[in-house]
């Protein structure tokens, strides 16, 4: 990130700037669609091997939408069953815990894989210096994550 504006927080400024700009397209153009609480499983390709879509669950209900498909997918650093892209590319880190959410699993990358995108590095996994351990849970596999603020203040 090199974005240092007069707020403290530079990604989650990005992060917000970014999000209140997709709203806007999708509340003044038929361009985006925000789908809340939903979950994409599957990638739709057509017989010319073109994703033209996607699958998503809500509510327990399968959805598809077709167009254009953005993958905007966070890191897998959370799953750490046997069969997760962490055990695949870094297994030597499968017993630290991590400062990602649950929910970071890698599923917009094992979509893309399915396809056959090809992907790259996912062996550079970052290993965040400084999480706080909650003191009802010292031994839970995810810690919340001391920011460069807080290490800062020292």
């Amino acid at each position: 990130r090199t974005h240092r504006g007069k707020e403290r927080f530079p990604g989650m400024t990005i992060t917000y700037a970014l999000i209140q700009m997709l709203e806007k397209i999708a509340e003044r153009t038929d361009k985006a669609r925000i789908i809340t609480k939903a979950r994409a499983h599957r990638l739709l390709m057509n017989s010319a091997g073109v994703c033209v879509g996607l699958v998503y669950e809500k509510g327990g209900l399968d959805f598809q939408e077709h167009g254009p498909v953005i993958l905007a997918t966070g890191g897998f650093g959370a799953d750490f069953t046997q069969n997760s892209l962490l055990a695949q590319y870094r297994p030597d880190l499968m017993h630290l815990p991590t400062t990602n959410g649950d929910h970071c699993t890698g599923d917009g990358l094992k979509m893309s894989m399915a396809i056959g995108a090809a992907c790259v590095d996912l062996e550079w996994v970052q290993v965040h210096p400084t999480g706080l351990v909650h003191p009802d849970e010292p031994d839970s596999k995810v810690k919340f994550l001391a920011a460069e603020a807080l290490r800062g203040v020292g």
